[in-house]
């Protein structure tokens, strides 16, 4: 096991060279379920926003 001392002594890798990043096209199934989970989620916050109405009545 390496000493404190030991891993500072460690260099890290070049952070000069960035590499860029691309967003991930979405296809098929994989579509479907983020749009279920954005309905899911709204159907969840009326559904919260309706009970607390209603118990604040």
């Amino acid at each position: 096991m390496k000493t404190r001392a030991e891993l500072s002594l460690v260099s890290l890798p070049d952070q000069s060279t960035k590499v860029p990043l691309t967003r991930a096209k979405i296809k098929g199934w994989v579509n479907w379920v983020f749009w279920g989970l954005r309905v899911y989620i709204a159907i969840m916050l009326i559904l919260v926003i309706w009970g607390f109405v209603r118990g604040t009545l």
